[in-house]
């Protein structure tokens, strides 16, 4: 086994091979640059930010879109003992307010002594990092000064960044991850039991590098084995998805990684025309995570991207978080997708993975996700921290060399995610044949009259309508705790505008009560844009909430349900 490098010199090993990173910016342009360029354009930055008075240990805010910038800066921190913090750039500047108050959290949280940016966002940024008291903000491509003659030499116990959780539930906090933790992470996911990497692959990738899949995933992983990847920026992928399998063919990429939501939409927006043009079958792994995956997407790229060459094989579901660097689990490479197929009365009053009795019982599809790597560890318990037999539902908690040190200046929240040395993720699942399978959060979960529904059931259900945006359907327990009421369930959809919406939320009571037998007590129809989503493509559930219970949707067409009783199923009738 290699032994742990810290990421400088990950950096300098890669420099003394033939790899690199082929940045391809919004434009489409691309610029090759090899692990050697980059280490000495990084220098250079690095120099330049010491020579700014930056002293070892300072934590620098990198905002910053185009890839090429974000990983000179990255590794120019790095090589001058700083503390990168990677941070979201807007997508668009139409909810400029809001962003700018997330980054400004950030910046304070992370008590940043610098700013690194781009045009035109060093403007926008400038007053708000000097409100917080930032000292420094200026562009990446504008510092010069004395090149560093060698990189800082730090410890693998020390911060190698802060990594922002993406906030889809609560406020983003910092997650402390030191080289060890990098190290160990990024080793498990290019050895012989994660991505298997060799000198024959080439990465693919357009995932944010702001954030852990793109950043850790993609670049960092290619990095610490010294392989080439083709990075995108983001924005050339959502303006033209079918750009990135453009890549995939072009390079004859062999690894590839995106959410359930990038393979659901090339199916709507690659046409018949680019499809003949595309070669696929060099992919030799196709990676899915960051959000719950979902297997009738897979299923569906797999048959209509198979006269391309796409192989069903190559799909690699996983399962990761924030603060266990990132990956956790990883599906066995090469094998074809599996999926459970469980009883959902089970699930919501057992709380187990059980199988349908038959035909016409409810069913829900889970799909596998893998097995912890080397070294780490995955268990499921009950809410004592008990652990859980197999097939039994409880949370996802993790432990092993990956896991983060921390929250950075927050002791109690720390305390609460990492107990007795396990990470309690905040998910939940369960094992089977020690593998696990990923139901959803817990936070989110829906309680009616003592049966647990998980919203993402009821986003699947109703994601396939004629008339619902795909990917834009939101679940939404309301009220309870404490109000003397029961918990109100309700449903956001975002319209296509092809039903009216009477009829559209007709059409989402039928789909749920046929998927998983739950009368919603309210749907609520909203045009395009309105739900929005975090830097990692999370649905920002707790504003979309808030937004409804101040009464943001009034008079949007909805239909509430009539007073209706939840029955629980006698549990003698399960299996």
């Amino acid at each position: 086994m290699t032994a742990a490098r810290t990421l400088p010199q990950m950096l300098a090993d890669a420099a003394r091979g033939n790899g690199g990173f082929r940045f391809l910016s919004e434009s489409g342009e691309e610029r090759p640059r090899s692990y050697a360029e980059l280490r000495d354009a990084a220098a250079g930055l690095g120099g330049a930010l010491r020579a700014r008075g930056l002293r070892r240990g300072d934590r620098v805010a990198l905002v910053i879109q185009e890839p090429e910038g974000f990983m000179t800066a990255f590794l120019g921190a790095s090589l001058a003992g700083l503390v990168p913090v990677p941070v979201c750039p807007p997508s668009s500047f139409g909810a400029q307010e809001a962003y700018l108050a997330t980054t400004e959290h950030v910046l304070q949280a992370a008590r940043v002594a610098a700013v690194l940016t781009a045009e035109p966002l060093d403007v926008v940024l400038r007053d708000r990092a000097r409100k917080v008291g930032v000292p420094l903000v200026c562009r990446w491509d504008e510092l010069t000064g004395p090149a560093l003659a060698g990189f800082e030499p730090v410890s693998l116990s020390e911060p190698a960044f802060l990594q922002f959780t993406s906030g889809s539930t609560a406020q983003p906090k910092g997650v402390v991850l030191t080289h060890a933790t990098l190290a160990a992470n990024t080793s498990a996911i290019g050895g012989p039991d994660g991505l298997g990497l060799s000198a024959a692959d080439f990465g693919v990738s357009w995932l944010p590098l702001h954030h852990d899949m793109g950043l850790i995933g993609m670049a960092l992983s290619s990095l610490a084995a010294g392989i080439t990847t083709a990075i995108m920026s983001p924005v050339l992928f959502l303006k033209r998805p079918t750009e990135w399998l453009k890549a995939i063919h072009r390079f004859r990429g062999t690894i590839t990684f995106a959410p359930s939501f990038a393979y659901d939409l090339c199916l709507r927006r690659v046409k018949p025309a680019d499809l003949e043009l595309l070669d696929l079958s060099c992919l030799r792994i196709a990676g899915c995570g960051a959000e719950p995956v979902r297997a009738d997407t897979l299923e569906a790229f797999a048959k209509a991207f198979a006269p391309a060459g796409f192989q069903p094989h190559a799909f690699m579901p996983c399962y990761g978080m924030a603060e266990h660097t990132l990956a956790i689990t990883f599906a066995r490479l090469g094998t074809p997708l599996q999926v459970d197929q469980i009883s959902s009365e089970a699930l919501v009053v057992r709380r187990r993975a059980a199988p349908p009795r038959g035909p016409h019982e409810r069913a829900l599809r889970i799909v596998n996700c893998g097995r912890p790597f080397p070294g780490h560890e995955v268990r499921i318990v009950d809410e004592e921290g008990l652990p859980l037999p197999e097939r039994a539902v409880g949370e996802i908690v993790a432990r092993g060399p990956s896991v983060m040190v921390g929250y950075f200046e927050q002791p109690e929240a720390s305390a609460r995610t990492l107990r007795d040395g396990w990470l309690h993720t905040g998910d939940e699942g369960y094992l089977s044949h020690g593998e696990l399978y990923v139901c959803g959060r817990q936070k989110d979960i829906v309680i009616v009259n003592g049966r647990n529904f998980y919203p993402e059931d009821l986003e699947w259900a109703v994601g396939e309508l004629s008339g619902v945006r795909s990917g834009n359907v939101v679940a939404l327990g309301v009220g309870g705790l404490g109000s003397g009421e029961r918990e109100r369930v309700v449903v956001v959809v975002e319209s296509k505008g092809k039903l009216p919406g009477s009829e559209l939320t007709l059409e989402v009571r039928r789909r749920i009560v046929d998927s998983v037998g739950l009368q919603v007590d309210e749907v609520v129809v909203v045009p395009p844009g309105t739900v929005q989503r975090t830097s990692s493509g999370k649905v920002k559930r707790s504003l979309l909430k808030s937004q409804y219970e101040s009464g943001h949707f009034r008079g949007r067409p909805a239909a509430p349900a009539e007073p209706a009783a939840q029955p629980p199923v006698p549990r003698e009738a399960l299996p």
